[in-house]
């Protein structure tokens, strides 16, 4: 992956320089987190979790210009070649106007545990939201399990059916090098908040055939952020 490592470098290099100007320039850091219980780790639509429950956490360190620095990890179980899942992530989010916001950055997916060649990966990623609709994009050009140049192309809506409940919907689709291994996923999702946690009841699905841990499920979360 020279290109995308060369990228995550020269990317590393620049948000770190950007958050120590905007720190020396008095600029609040604010350290959030959150931890999720989850009765399946769905990832586009595939289980990761051999269908079973995940525990999930992360922490984000970002500057009130919009960069931010996030680690997240998540139990996995992929038969044997890895139960972890531990990610990181360098990006700018932010309002670009009063209806408009964007997420920009680079995500380094890590399996910690995991011994064959090509686990680890890097992605850049990119989101563009009109207020409850978004967009998404995101490349690696050598995704997971040395699978050679992959796009993500989603969109997702959300919309408040009351003040504590929300309708999420989103439909995406995964492009490999090779077609016959791309697919579409989609989820349709109810959340809510209750007693300071957030609750999630989501379907899942995906259009590819004869894979058990791509079959439509009932996936339902519950998590905290602090």
């Amino acid at each position: 992956m020279k290109m995308t490592k060369s990228f995550s470098s020269l990317a590393t290099a620049t948000l770190l320089l950007g958050l120590a100007s905007n720190s020396n320039q008095s600029h609040a850091i604010e350290l959030s987190g959150d931890i999720t219980f989850t009765s399946d780790y769905a990832f586009r639509g595939i289980s990761q979790t051999d269908q079973a429950p995940a525990i999930q956490g992360g922490l984000t360190l970002s500057d009130e210009t919009g960069f931010y620095l996030s680690v997240w990890g998540s139990s996995v179980d992929f038969g044997g070649q890895g139960t972890l899942e531990f990610d990181v992530m360098l990006g700018w989010a932010g309002s670009l106007n009063d209806q408009w916001s964007a997420d920009v950055g680079i995500m380094r997916y890590g399996y910690p545990n995991t011994e064959f060649a090509g686990s680890n990966f890097y992605e850049l990623y990119g989101s563009l939201s009109y207020q409850d609709l978004t967009f998404g994009l995101a490349y690696s050009d050598d995704y997971y399990a040395n699978a050679g140049t992959y796009f993500y192309l989603y969109g997702g809506y959300s919309y408040a059916l009351t003040d504590n409940l929300a309708l999420d919907l989103q439909v995406g689709h995964n492009e490999y090098d090779d077609s016959a291994l791309s697919y579409l996923d989609w989820s349709i999702a109810l959340s809510t908040e209750v007693l300071g946690a957030g609750l999630s009841l989501a379907y899942v699905d995906t259009d590819i055939n004869d894979c058990a841990l791509c079959d439509s499920r009932v996936i339902f979360s519950v998590s905290k952020s602090f």
